[in-house]
């Protein structure tokens, strides 16, 4: 009995010890390695492992981040990045650990480089002599401090010396580690050979895309570059001959701040350490323990309200539906109770659309791995599944009128209606033009007819002005009702079914700029009103006939002369956004000046309090501003 209690004491604290085992560390950046020891940044401090894998040991512990560790060339110190004075600078500290002390203190920032050969000089960068702020400078700084001293050449981001240190191998410009997958831009990263003694400039790679983390050893340059399958990969280039090896072969995510002592590479792929032998090209991934309370990641509680991504109403105007933190939640507007209607801590809910009758409650989950659309009932429930076959990034989704179909669109520009019935995926229409390459990433402008018959959506043209369409769900076929002269969007219907508005960049009203002799339009935006049916009289006219004709209680689309049937609303025009529109009235928000941050919110609005409301009543004929 006694040796029972005790195998069963020993099965107990195993067991325990199991329960509290230490995790894997994942989503380590910039290692450096020396030797045997790797230094990393986790969890915003350094940490220092053997290269073999193993528990780690944290270093740092200061509440700010402490970033791009890189040893000595004795290993015996390391230089990073930190704040502990409140500005971003360089500091040294021994690398088993002690106080950091700092040796940079140039106004700006600075971010560690490297050490030269000699162990004399920290290599930093910073972007303190750089008015606009694009790429940065290289500086030495002594070890133990001094003012910078900037290197002999035009702007650098990263470097790493031959062995006696009178070349170097240097990024001239771009970013590391930009994340547009094949970008060819004029921001991509090149690599560079600088002769000290001979003030030369030799380029070294031609390929224009990834050239990064250029590493020394001997007379190889081992680099990171995504010419092969646009994947970041680490390739070895012969320094004599430009003979180009490819040394890894992910196909998955990039090899990501590669770093060296000349005989290893260390280098994070999938968020995971990896160590490669520089003289064989073997690589494999090492298993580090990071002994931590993971109080960053722990379950906790937290507001959403200071998290909202989306909201809409329902059509009674008693309910809002809510993204939150990846939840959809109702909020009634009057009394009543929210509810987290999804709850799926581990996957995201978008866009929330109540549908017409105020049942249900449509979204996109990504809970299968992929962003489908799902509706659930509004009380909870069983999500029912709409679609199953969705691969990219979907808009926002709006129900018809009578609740049957679903539309939204996505990243390549397509658009799509669901039949909530039979679950049935049609695709009606599709572009190839971006708006603007830098601003314009999303496109979502469409809306439903009162009958839910007919879809008004934009869609850009060549000359990058868009055009207002109408598709006819009975005969799958699309009208434009504008040209291509004029910029339109905002499509939207009157509920009475007798407009389509839209906002059109129709008033070319100049101003000369004083400094730069640039022509200025500084209100383009019009709001136009398309009368649906013809024969009517137009909207804004004054003379009233005793036998006018009136429009017909069914909805109906009259293609035939529609273009012309289009009439500016008696306003100024302005800087207007989000056009909208009722029963009878039509809405749209406007700010006083177009700047640089209305750019990314043409088609979703940011969280600044800046906006008028606008509400004009087309039977007063009069416009409200609030």
């Amino acid at each position: 009995m006694k040796k029972f209690f005790v195998r069963l004491s020993a099965l107990i604290l195993t067991l325990a010890a199991i329960g509290f085992a230490q995790e894997q560390g994942r989503f380590m950046t910039d290692p450096d390695i020396h030797g045997s020891k790797i230094v990393f940044t986790y969890e915003g401090d350094l940490w220092l492992v053997n290269s073999a894998g193993g528990t780690a040991t944290r270093l740092t512990t200061f509440p700010g981040d402490e970033t791009w560790p890189r040893f000595s060339p004795d290993g015996k110190s390391i230089a990073f990045t930190a704040s502990y004075d409140g500005q971003q600078s360089v500091y040294v500290m021994p690398t088993e650990g002690g106080t950091p002390k700092r040796i940079t203190y140039n106004p700006g920032s600075a971010e560690s480089v490297t050490w030269t050969p000699d162990g004399k000089r920290v290599v930093f960068r910073s972007f303190w002599e750089n008015y606009i702020m694009r790429d940065p400078n290289l500086y030495f700084a002594d070890k133990d401090g001094s003012a910078p001293e900037r290197f002999p050449i035009d702007r650098g981001r990263d470097c790493r010396f031959n062995s006696d240190g009178t070349k170097m191998l240097y990024v001239r410009k771009g970013l590391e580690d930009y994340y547009w997958k094949r970008y060819k831009g004029g921001w991509y990263s090149d690599i560079w050979m600088y002769d000290f003694k001979s003030n030369k400039f030799t380029p070294i790679t031609t390929y224009v895309g990834v050239n990064a983390y250029p590493m020394w050893i001997g007379n190889d340059m081992y680099y990171v570059c995504d010419s092969t399958n646009g994947i970041s990969n680490i390739y070895k280039r012969d320094l004599s001959t430009g003979e180009v090896t490819v040394l890894t072969h992910y196909t998955d995510v990039d090899v990501m701040t590669p770093a060296t002592d000349h005989k290893q590479i260390v280098y994070v792929h999938d968020g995971y350490l990896n160590v490669m032998d520089a003289a064989t090209g073997v690589a494999k991934q090492i298993s580090v323990l990071c002994p931590s309370d993971n109080w960053e990641t722990r379950e906790r509680v937290i507001n959403p309200k200071d998290y909202i991504h989306y909201a809409t109403i329902s059509n009674d105007g008693k309910t809002v539906a809510i993204e939150a933190r990846g939840d959809v939640f109702t909020v009634p507007t009057e009394d009543g109770q929210t509810r987290n209607l999804s709850n799926t801590p581990g996957s995201r809910e978008m866009y929330p659309q109540i549908s017409p009758d105020g049942k249900w409650v449509a979204f996109f989950s990504d809970k299968s791995g992929e962003y489908e659309l799902y509706m659930q009932n509004v009380e909870g429930g069983e999500w029912i599944p709409l679609t199953t076959s969705l691969d990219r990034t979907d808009y926002h989704l709006v129900w018809s009128p009578d609740g049957r179909k679903i539309l939204f669109g996505n990243k390549n520009f397509d658009l799509f209606y669901v039949d909530v019935a039979t679950k049935q995926i049609h695709k009606f229409a599709s572009s190839n033009q971006l708006k603007n390459d830098e601003f314009y990433w999303e496109i979502s402008d469409y809306c439903w007819s009162p009958d839910s018959k007919w879809i008004a959506y934009s869609f850009v043209h060549y000359n990058k002005n868009s055009i207002i369409y109408l598709y006819s769900l009975d005969q799958n076929k699309s009208f434009p009702i504008t040209d291509d002269f004029y910029d339109n969007i905002n499509p939207t219907f009157d509920a009475n079914g007798n407009y389509l508005y839209y906002l059109s960049s129709r008033n070319f009203h100049v101003q000369m700029d004083f400094y730069e002799d640039d022509h200025v339009i500084d209100t383009p935006q019009e709001v136009m009103a398309v009368q649906l049916q013809a024969g009517l009289k137009p909207p804004f006219e004054s003379a009233v006939e005793k036998d006018e004709p009136k429009a017909s209680d069914n909805f109906r689309i009259d293609l035939d002369g529609i273009q012309m049937r289009t009439y500016p609303l008696p306003v100024p025009p302005g800087n207007y956004f989000y056009l909208k529109a009722g029963d009878g009235k039509v809405a749209w928000c406007s700010v006083p000046k177009f700047t640089e941050n209305e750019y990314g919110e043409i088609f979703q609005p940011g969280g600044a309090t800046k906006w008028d409301l606008h509400i004009f009543d087309m039977k007063e004929k009069k416009e409200s501003i609030f």
